[in-house]
């Protein structure tokens, strides 16, 4: 398998009440060329924007929350990135008395409705859970205020009266993170910045490039003993992560711990990878610059749906980055987001349907793959997830539809069917008339400035990338009459993580535990309706109408050698 840097791709979608000429291309499918693997999409619920959902009718809850997380009709939504608050919300809001104080934490089971949040979004699959802190506690800070920049007390150049509160950042950090664990919620990574090179009248906090590099070394630690990866460090702008990360590959203790790079879409865009010296790379936070609420797909303006498609394009085959995470799903007034809400209405902007046409099929652990075409105007990426299915994402920015022929090579899909699913003016995540595969080749018609999602089953054997059947399966004991097995088969190894796929069979109505071995931590789960106990450590997977097979990626945390038990009953 060649793994190469980003290249262009190219896909067609069958058009309807398209003009009466058309262009045609051609465009080819590698499943023998390998980019990166997808850790997923997803938004942030920081600012009380959870609370705008939970304060809506039951109804209305439950359609945003189909709009954003339904891996059927809405985005599909896999991450979610929960802010760590500084202000009267936090754990920790008054000062204890001193850095060396016996902390004196608070937790109500509810941080602005995030918890609420995160438990119905685990109920559409949703496992991984990334907490990020804008700033630390005032009393922590050169400057007395959780907003308006400063900096943490004890770093290199930012020495204060009341002491050195590295640490007692940290373990505020960890113990946030752990109140989740309380609820059932497996938080796996945690950030201890946001946008450290930027000073703001909100929650705020400067790091220099050395200092964030001294602060993993502080946190990563405590929060790997804790079972928690660390990640920084979400600054402004994809060349403005650039240093951040450069600093901490400088630092051998610095890169130890910073298991993924994180950086904004604010100003410059992830048009080539960060140096990450290997580790996971996500676009983190970016929306449109707005003050005005547009619902359109192609008006010419930059908060339209085909620019969104276009920048989260850019994003995975330029940025070649790990995970997409938008600013918010949903918010009250000019921040663009995906859904504007009032706490009683919502109105939904095609930038939903633009992350959808991505997030919806392409799912955690998927991995891109070659796409290539000679047509300029078709920005094209292909993905194979880990039930061998292919994902095609064509974007069509000629103002005429393209008709396109595809061969897919090395996918291991040469008959079957391929599904497009089609985004424009008219069309939101539309399914269209089916495709025959046949000879490893389909063609199909993109519209004009259109998206087009095209989901492809194959009759043949799945890739090798997809979790294999291997004798070293275990397997629950053999049920008596009305019970079920649970078999689990190893998958694919990468990085630091690892795929299982578990096979059902004796009932329909099955309810599996998955038992993992700390600190190991599920961080992505497809083909089932999942909850979480035991601190995270214990999964509870429920049919979700996918089938009797489900899987799920497991971060290794240090521990490369245990593996997940499974035990079935009928519920």
């Amino acid at each position: 398998m060649t793994v190469v840097a980003a290249t262009a791709v190219s896909t067609g979608v069958t058009g309807v009440g398209q003009p009466g000429a058309w262009a045609a291309s051609s465009a080819s499918i590698n499943g023998a060329t390998s980019y990166q693997s997808i850790d997923g999409f997803g938004f942030s619920s920081a600012f009380g924007r959870a609370g705008l959902i939970r304060s809506m009718s039951e109804s209305n809850q439950q359609q945003v929350l189909d709009l954003l997380y339904s891996p059927t009709t809405g985005a599909g939504s896999s991450i979610l990135r929960l802010g760590i608050s500084s202000t009267s919300s936090s754990i920790q809001p008054t000062n204890p008395g001193g850095p060396n104080a016996a902390p004196r934490y608070v937790w109500n089971g509810d941080d602005d409705s995030q918890v609420w949040l995160a438990k119905k979004v685990q109920g559409y699959g949703v496992s991984r859970f990334y907490a990020d802190a804008w700033s630390a506690p005032g009393y922590m800070k050169t400057n007395g205020a959780e907003n308006n920049g400063g900096t943490l007390c004890g770093l290199a150049g930012a020495s204060c009266a009341s002491g050195d509160w590295r640490r007692a950042y940290a373990n505020y950090l960890v113990q946030y993170a752990k109140y989740y664990g309380q609820e059932g919620i497996g938080i796996n990574e945690i950030g201890f910045t946001n946008e450290p090179n930027y000073t703001t009248s909100y929650s705020s906090m400067r790091f220099t490039p050395a200092q964030a590099a001294e602060f993993a070394k502080v946190l990563g630690p405590v929060a790997d003993a804790a079972g928690f990866k660390t990640v920084c460090c979400d600054a402004v702008g994809w060349d403005g992560q650039r240093p951040y990360s450069a600093a901490i590959l400088a630092d051998g203790e610095a890169a130890r711990w910073v298991s993924t790079h994180t950086g904004h879409s604010y100003g410059s865009d992830p048009t080539s990878p960060l140096a990450s010296g290997g580790r996971h790379t996500w676009m983190s936070e970016w929306a449109p610059s707005s003050t005005a609420w547009n619902t359109n797909w192609d008006n010419g303006g930059a908060t339209d749906g085909i620019a969104v498609a276009q920048k989260i394009h850019t994003a995975l085959t330029g940025g070649n980055v790990n995970a997409y995470i938008y600013w918010y799903g949903i918010s009250s007034a000019g921040t663009a987001a995906f859904i504007q809400g009032d706490g009683t209405n919502y109105s939904v902007s095609k930038r939903l349907w633009a992350m959808a046409a991505y997030s919806r099929y392409i799912r955690p652990g998927a991995t891109r793959i070659g796409a290539n075409t000679s047509d300029g105007n078709l920005r094209l990426s292909a993905y194979r997830n880990t039930d061998g299915s292919v994902i095609v994402v064509a974007l069509n920015a000629a103002s005429t539809a393209t008709s396109v022929s595809y061969a897919l090579q090395n996918t291991g899909v040469t008959t079957g069917t391929a599904t497009p699913y089609l985004t424009n003016t008219s069309s939101s995540m539309t399914a269209q008339a089916p495709v025959g595969v046949g000879g490893g080749t389909f063609t199909a018609t993109v519209p004009a400035r259109s998206l087009v999602t095209y989901r492809i089953t194959g009759d043949s054997t799945p890739p090798s990338s997809s979790p294999p059947a291997s004798p070293s399966s275990s397997a629950s004991s053999s049920p008596p009459a009305g019970s079920c097995t649970a078999t689990t088969v190893p998958g694919t190894v990468f990085g630091d993580r690892y795929n299982t796929t578990v096979n059902v069979s004796g009932a329909s109505n099955w309810i599996v535990t998955v038992t993992l071995t700390a600190p190991q931590r599920v961080s992505t789960t497809w083909s089932a309706d999942v909850t979480f106990s035991g601190g995270g450590y214990v999964m509870t997977a429920r049919p979700n109408g996918s089938g009797d097979s489900f899987g799920f990626t497991t971060m290794f945390n240090g521990n490369s050698t245990a593996r997940p038990s499974v035990s079935c009953s009928v519920g």
